[in-house]
């Protein structure tokens, strides 16, 4: 009985030393490659996919307010259409953030593309408003396996240093992509109806997720030259179906009425993970989440809401589309040239500036009158994005290094999530009960007094991530 009870213990002491070393192989793993040229080819290829799918995201948002009209939406639900996206895409980015740490993220990517090219047809097939939601629903969980997986490969190869001129690079492709899709997407209604517009999307999103297929390097390469040939392809892919049949044994308990290994279960392993406490524990951090989740009152108001404002003025619809690809142009734009903000100057400090000339421009919509002042306001915005995004993107990288990547940016695009989810039936509400302009007054206020809480809580001792 002692003779077994010792294998138990030495059976579960080498269990133990597996796990830590396979959580310092994770964590090494985001140390980067300061010396591959390999990873300007990845970020260039991972870019160019983003691109190519958000310009046929960006085709299709500016239309469907107008489309869930047609289809007999009130106000209420043409905000429950937006914000049934964010809602499946926020509840499913932590779960494929924190898969992506243990799969190959290559392979959810493009599953993520593949899904959102198939899904897009459903647009066109919908029927009433309800069908439109489900169908939102849908490609919300295809989004959530493209975004914050393609951030945690970019994340994981940016060497020390140059983690915000990184990701600022990525976020310029997303910014162009989705500032692009409008002007095309105006151009294909007037020309041919929403078919047309819908059609593109599922075209771009194809030629998106070819694109990954055949040109980015498989995650397996890039780990082996980060670790020296430590983990041995043929080693990871026993891995990968290992955890197939963790996975299929997980369908299985489900079905026999247990539900140790369930997704509900991994999901509960996320909301108690290390990225969960790290982000909403360490006051730094809790900051930072903060900022993301008040900060997309205001884009929400811009993508949502200009067009239902600028007839109010005596402005065509279409003014509100050159205001919005304005304003993400010039952010892709600004991010391009000056992205690298954040590793130069103090994040602390950028992103309260940044917060502040946001909120300004955001009370100010309440009172433009004309065309040249809402356009002066969209570049004002974008300004203050060049400060806060690059930060808050870099805080998120120090913090993937210690707690996972993946997890960490999952969670990190799902509280950006949830700011889209709710800020549209918010500012439905808001508006129905007091107007537009009280909306953007509102907005502008909340994302001023975000930027004192961070000053607050950035001041109070930080979590051994690294931070500047």
């Amino acid at each position: 009985m002692n003779k077994d009870e010792n294998k138990l213990q030495n059976h579960n002491k080498k269990e133990n030393e597996n796990e830590i070393c396979n959580q310092n192989n994770q964590r090494n793993f985001g140390v980067g490659l300061p010396k591959n040229p390999d990873k300007n080819r990845i970020l260039l290829i991972l870019s160019l996919c983003v691109f190519i799918s958000l310009v046929g995201i960006g085709i299709v948002v500016p239309l469907f307010s107008v489309y869930a009209d047609n289809l007999g939406a009130s106000g209420l639900w043409i905000g429950i259409v937006f914000g049934a996206f964010a809602f499946s895409r926020t509840v499913f980015m932590p779960y494929f953030g924190s898969l992506s740490d243990r799969c190959d993220k290559k392979k959810i990517i493009a599953s993520g593309l593949l899904l959102y090219a198939v899904i897009s047809l459903g647009y066109i097939i919908a029927g009433d408003v309800l069908a439109l939601v489900a169908v939102r629903l849908i490609h919300g969980i295809s989004s959530a396996m493209i975004a914050p997986v393609a951030m945690a490969y970019l994340g994981e190869i940016a060497a020390p240093g140059e983690e915000a001129g990184f990701m600022a690079k990525f976020q310029a492709a997303i910014l162009f992509g989705f500032g692009a899709g409008p002007l095309i997407g105006g151009y294909l209604y007037d020309l041919s109806g929403f078919k047309a517009a819908f059609y593109s999307l599922t075209l771009l999103s194809t030629l998106a997720f070819l694109v990954l297929v055949l040109f980015l390097p498989s995650e397996v390469k890039i780990r082996n030259e980060i670790s020296g040939n430590v983990l041995s392809e043929d080693k990871y892919k026993g891995s990968e179906e290992s955890a197939v049949k963790k996975s299929d044994a997980a369908g299985k308990s489900m079905i026999s009425g247990h539900s140790g290994n369930s997704w509900l279960s991994r999901i509960s392993g996320i909301l108690s993970s290390e990225a969960l406490k790290l982000l909403f524990k360490n006051p730094l951090y809790a900051g930072v989440l903060l900022v993301t989740f008040v900060t997309e009152f205001g884009m929400i108001g811009l993508l949502v809401f200009i067009p239902l404002y600028v007839p109010g003025i005596g402005l065509s619809p279409g003014a509100a589309g050159l205001i919005i690809s304005l304003n993400v142009f010039s952010a892709g734009i600004l991010q391009m040239i000056f992205g690298n903000i954040a590793d130069r100057k103090g994040r602390r400090y950028l992103v309260p500036v940044g917060c502040l000339i946001m909120g300004v421009a955001f009370i100010a919509i309440s009172f433009a009158g004309s065309l040249p002042f809402l356009l002066a306001l969209s570049l004002l915005h974008a300004v203050g994005g060049l400060f806060v995004y690059p930060a808050l993107n870099a805080y998120m990288v120090d913090a993937g290094r210690v707690a996972g990547m993946g997890a960490v940016m999952g969670i990190y695009n799902s509280v950006r999530g949830v700011g889209d989810m709710i800020a549209p039936v918010i500012g439905g509400i808001i508006i129905d009960i007091y107007g537009l302009g009280v909306y953007y007054h509102s907005s502008g206020v909340m994302v001023i007094i975000s930027a004192v809480i961070f000053v607050l809580l950035s001041g109070k001792i930080v979590f051994p991530a690294k931070s500047r």
